[in-house]
């Protein structure tokens, strides 16, 4: 058995949990994700990856998209597991 541990806020967790309530079914599929096949990184090379997405957004090279947009697209995904 694996444990997966969320910290979602309040507000969130109840929608949270009805979602996985009423979609048990999809929602199994997340047992199956136990390794993504990468291999860890250490702390000084998460540094390194985040300080370059903070430079690539401050220089306006980063693809962004609006907030709506981007919820929009999370729930289509969301919709289709």
């Amino acid at each position: 058995m694996h444990s997966l541990v969320l910290n979602v806020d309040d507000s969130f967790y109840n929608q949270l949990l009805s979602f996985l309530n009423q979609n048990k079914p999809q929602v199994n599929i997340l047992e199956d994700i136990e390794d993504d096949g990468y291999p860890s990184i250490s702390n000084d090379e998460a540094r390194t990856r985040v300080s370059a997405a903070v430079e690539e957004y401050r220089s306006g090279n980063m693809k962004t998209v609006p907030y709506a947009q981007g919820m929009d697209e999370i729930d289509k995904w969301l919709n289709n597991l």
